[in-house]
């Protein structure tokens, strides 16, 4: 009967604390991350969110795509941006050259904060979107492109995002300036970042 009453007393208690720890949103938080923060939209408002200024390069191998996995174009000590992806499609059709990075931000109960190529933007209680805001140019052989926007991501991870461009543009290409077999140096300059910014109401 004794450990009846003290598994009942145990089982209560927990649930007791289960219970406020949900009510605080840190399960909520553990589970989801950031896009916890951004999706509560009654608390929580994107409006102080801006674009950063400055330009970032880096320089990236084409002789040794995977060398460059990992490389950083921003870190301001809390947030971060680098490169998960530089591939080649082997075909002009699909894009040939492309590079991915991987935004890094930080979010707690009061609020959350992430810089990246990508805008986050309530458009209503239950409707999100997201833009690309990021541009990129890169340098190469003494010539600068302009890079297309390739894809942007949601809020996938806990602590943020990715997107990606195509390197070189399709043109480039065609005119046979640029071949599916490139060696060299490409260096790049992303412009237009954004700082997507929850806070409190």
């Amino acid at each position: 009967m004794k450990a009846k009453r003290i598994l009942l007393i145990s089982t209560s208690f927990i649930a007791i604390v289960l219970f406020i720890i949900w009510q605080t949103g840190l399960i909520g938080l553990w589970a989801e991350g950031m896009a916890y923060i951004a999706n509560n939209t009654k608390e929580f408002t994107d409006t102080n969110g801006h674009i950063v200024s400055g330009q970032y390069s880096i320089s990236i191998d084409l002789s040794n795509l995977e060398s460059n996995f990992g490389k950083e174009v921003y870190n301001d000590g809390t947030q971060r941006i680098y490169i998960i992806l530089v591939d080649n499609t082997g075909n002009v059709n699909s894009g040939g050259y492309r590079i991915g990075f991987r935004s890094v931000g930080q979010y707690s109960l009061s609020g959350a904060s992430l810089i990246s190529g990508v805008h986050h933007a309530t458009v209503n209680e239950n409707s999100f979107t997201t833009t690309m805001s990021a541009k990129m140019t890169a340098e190469y052989h003494g010539k600068t492109y302009t890079s297309a926007v390739y894809s942007t991501s949601g809020l996938n991870y806990k602590d943020g995002d990715d997107f990606s461009f195509y390197i070189f543009p399709g043109e480039s290409y065609k005119s046979q300036e640029i071949t599916l077999n490139e060696k060299g140096i490409v260096n790049l300059t992303v412009t237009d970042l954004y700082k997507n910014i929850w806070s409190k109401k």
